[in-house]
């Protein structure tokens, strides 16, 4: 391999390792919203409720929480058996209950956790 060759494969490998991702015109950042996105997803399935609290956590901070992972992290709350914890949450970021297949999941989540959260 020349020298020439060498030189522009590893400028080529330096810049990729280096730079954002472009995608539709938009700077894709590692650690971003995407990332934030996917492990809330493997930690929901991995179980790992406290994690998905905190990814939300995250995207709210950064102005990015939808709400269907809103009501993903509720049902986090649930699982981890923060009833308090996911009344309070449903209350304060699901105001507009996302209707699913004709349903209100987080109208249901709610008034389990109200019934499982003896309220003073």
């Amino acid at each position: 391999m020349s020298t020439r060759i060498v030189c522009a494969t590893l400028l080529s490998a330096a810049l990729l390792s280096s730079c954002a991702l472009f995608v539709d015109r938009a700077i894709a950042q590692p650690g971003g919203t995407g990332d934030i996105r996917a492990k809330l997803a493997g930690d929901y399935n991995a179980g790992k409720c406290r994690n998905v609290i905190a990814d939300a956590a995250a995207l709210q901070k950064l102005g990015a929480l939808d709400p269907q992972t809103a009501l993903v992290t509720a049902q986090a709350y649930y699982k981890a058996g923060d009833h308090a914890g996911c009344a309070k949450y449903i209350q304060e970021n699901l105001s507009k209950d996302p209707i699913i297949d004709g349903e209100h999941p987080a109208a249901e989540l709610l008034e389990r956790c109200q019934q499982l959260w003896p309220q003073p």
